[in-house]
């Protein structure tokens, strides 16, 4: 059975903050050009002294969402310099897919 997991009000809102985060902050180099992207970087420590792994989760475009993506790199370090340059090649080849 299907059940909304949270209010459209609060959905609004991470939209928001996630499109402002892909717009001008730490998650921008996971924009595409021409397309309004909602992300959100992150890094986790999972084993004392090795680089931590490297995420980014969001969609696009985040008026209407047609592509949804998690990405994990292992080991990977920042997730601005690394994951979040990544997830923006995917969300392009897969948008360009779907044209």
């Amino acid at each position: 059975t299907w059940r909304q997991a949270i209010r459209p009000d609060v959905a609004y809102r991470l939209r928001t903050y996630m499109t402002v985060s892909v717009a001008e902050g730490w998650a921008r180099p996971a924009g595409v050009a021409g397309v309004t992207v909602a992300g959100k970087t992150g890094t986790a420590e999972a084993v004392p002294g090795r680089p931590a792994h490297s995420w980014f989760i969001g969609f696009a475009p985040a008026e209407n969402p047609r592509v949804v993506l998690a990405l994990v790199v292992e080991e990977g370090g920042s997730s601005t310099q690394v994951a979040a340059p990544l997830a923006s090649q995917v969300l392009r080849a897969a948008l360009a897919a779907l044209r």
